[in-house]
């Protein structure tokens, strides 16, 4: 690759106040490789501290680049890719992201940096891959070990990542082989359980992207990937008729997998949960759990944690008044760091490593893992029922049910006990004469929402709500709610008529806006207050 001259940062600082200035206003169109080359002259001459950069002109250079960086990466062999392989091959592989040595948002150049590396791996050609060194931190390195070739039939009428119990290693190049691909099904194969893009997190303890997908096509499809990873099938758009694809794969090594019902635990015991891959899965037709290999090589028996899970999602479709037979499995897949939070909800459910342990642990999950709860709940939310200020509330009513019915744990011991204390923040509003729900805007106390909830629950019972959402899921769409406003009211009037009583006093009460229609609608029913909420008799 030609060499380009290294642009200085004096004359930038001196004279060209109008290239900060462009930096800094919002760019109407996308710009031109001067102006990104400025932006790197600005990243170039800012030395980081220990927080991220404050300074318009320097926030705007790496907002300006990163914005771009899809184009600059199709254009390797353009003035700005070209620059940017000149800083990268400068700074060599010690900038690659560990979690020892993390690239944080201090240092906006390094981001830059990681994030073109990031991204020219992810368009090299799969004969062309080589492993990445940063791979044997994350997600792991594999075992001089001999591949093997594997036949596998593909279910087309499951959409979705199918598991085949292999790994390819780093810079390993695989092959799936298979007479027909059908186009409609729009098929992939998927090299890394880890699909989370990590570039807007403050701290990268790995590169920001790590799993790599290649089309698969009719005849050989070549698939590799710097960092490795588990090896899946995906199927974009599921067959309605019955159909299977057969799959030959070689060049990857077996991965520890358990399959409910379908694999025997002693042959597990005996080598299964000692292959070599260092990424592992457990799964039923309900669920699928992705964890460090090391988690699984003293676990003797999974069907016991396995079953808890499958109760898990039966409860969680129960509540929510769907089937319990999924379309597909639901996805936990734990990782060194995710998009978003401490977990998110999505396909797959993503967790933090520390999760990991206890989804594969019958007596920890039996204590009722909230968070895990949690996701799965978002997973089985409905809009239509989830108006503004309780995406974050509603959900807790699978976390409530879950830990209740596996768990043994009534409110005041889920969570940790904050239902509990909420109760105490509710005769406190009370007492003040304050409407406990408040507004919207600030900090919104999701404990004392979610005991409005659970005081619904305690009074009427879970066929309650059960009742509720199998009336929202059989709604036409005409008549589904279309604003926050209709979805109050539809949960209002639904709710009464579900518990024949007219809750139009207590959402009062609590404060939750209603529409004097919707509590006209239920006036006929007899009012209803929990006892801590009645006016004191005189």
């Amino acid at each position: 690759m030609p060499k380009l001259p290294r642009v200085t940062t004096a004359p930038l600082r001196a004279s060209s106040w109008f290239v900060l200035l462009a930096l800094v206003l919002p760019a109407q169109q996308p710009p031109r490789a001067d102006e990104l080359l400025a932006a790197i002259v600005v990243l170039e001459g800012y030395a980081p501290g220990k927080q991220a950069p404050a300074e318009p002109a320097v926030v705007a250079a790496a907002e300006r680049l990163q914005r771009a960086m899809d184009r600059i990466v199709k254009d390797p062999g353009g003035p700005v890719g070209r620059r940017l392989q000149e800083l990268l091959d400068a700074r060599g592989a010690a900038l690659a992201p560990t979690q020892r040595r993390p690239v944080r948002e201090a240092d906006p150049l390094a981001r830059t940096l990681v994030r073109f590396w990031s991204g020219r791996l992810q368009q090299t050609p799969a004969a062309e891959v080589r492993a990445e060194p940063a791979a044997a931190a994350f997600p792991g390195a594999v075992p001089q070990t001999e591949t093997v070739v594997r036949e596998f039939a593909i279910d087309l009428r499951v959409p979705g990542r199918h598991s085949l119990g292999l790994y390819a290693a780093p810079g390993a190049r695989i092959t799936l082989r298979c007479a027909e691909a059908p186009a409609a099904n729009e098929l992939r194969v998927r090299i890394g359980a880890h699909s989370d893009d990590i570039g807007r997190r403050p701290s990268w303890p790995r590169m920001p992207r790590v799993a790599r997908t290649f089309p698969l096509v009719a005849g050989e499809t070549l698939a590799a990937n710097a960092f490795g990873g588990l090896v899946y099938v995906e199927v974009g758009k599921p067959s309605e008729a019955p159909a299977k694809l057969a799959l030959t794969v070689g060049g990857a090594v077996p991965a520890p997998r358990f399959v409910l019902g379908a694999t025997d635990p002693a042959q597990w015991r005996a080598g299964g949960r000692n292959a070599p891959g260092p990424w592992a899965e457990l799964a039923t037709d309900k669920v699928v759990l992705t964890v460090p290999s090391e988690q699984v090589r003293g676990l003797d028996d999974p069907v016991p944690v396995l079953r808890f899970w499958d109760r898990m999602l039966d409860a969680a479709a129960d509540l929510a008044a769907r089937p319990r037979q999924r379309e597909r499995p639901e996805r936990f897949v734990a990782d060194l760091e995710i998009s978003a939070g401490y977990m998110h909800a999505g396909y797959p459910i993503m967790t933090h490593l520390d999760a990991a342990a206890v989804m594969v642990d019958l007596a920890r999950m039996q204590q009722g893992p909230w968070g895990l709860f949690h996701e799965l709940g978002h997973n089985h939310q409905s809009r239509d029922w989830t108006f503004g200020g309780t995406g974050e509330v509603t959900v807790n009513l699978f976390s409530l049910y879950l830990c209740e019915t596996l768990c043994g744990l009534g409110p005041e011991q889920a969570w940790g006990g904050n239902l509990a204390r909420a109760e105490q923040r509710l005769r406190e509003h009370l007492a003040a004469g304050t409407k406990p729900w408040g507004g919207d805007e600030g900090k919104v106390d999701f404990a004392l929402r979610l005991l409005m909830y659970a005081q619904l629950q305690r009074e009427f019972g879970w066929a309650a709500f059960t009742k509720v959402f199998a009336e929202y899921r059989a709604l036409p769409e005409a008549e589904r709610p279309v604003d926050d406003a209709a979805r109050r009211d539809q949960w209002l009037v639904r709710f009464s008529r579900s518990c024949g009583r007219n809750l139009g006093p207590f959402f009062v009460a609590w404060g939750l806006p209603t529409g004097e229609a919707a509590r006209a609608s239920v006036a006929d029913l007899p009012a209803w207050l929990p006892a801590a909420m009645r006016p004191a008799k005189r």
